[in-house]
């Protein structure tokens, strides 16, 4: 599934392809070996076309090997 990834702001951010579904609190690392945490899923659907964005917050990759 491809995902549209977005911030807080809803600044675009990328998009991202995976077969995971995601859930709130997920973490997960980009090809760009940058690290996200899931903070809100949007669905969207209407016309026919169903669109899958994940608002996500960047994660210090130091914080997450420390623990």
């Amino acid at each position: 599934m491809q995902y549209v990834l977005i911030d807080a702001h809803q600044r675009f951010l990328g998009t991202y392809k995976s077969d995971k579904s995601f859930s709130v609190g997920d973490t997960f690392d980009n090809h760009n070996d940058q690290s996200f945490t899931v903070i809100g899923l949007n669905w969207k659907q209407g016309g026919g076309n169903q669109g899958q964005s994940l608002t996500v917050i960047p994660t210090n990759t130091a914080l997450k090997t420390a623990t």
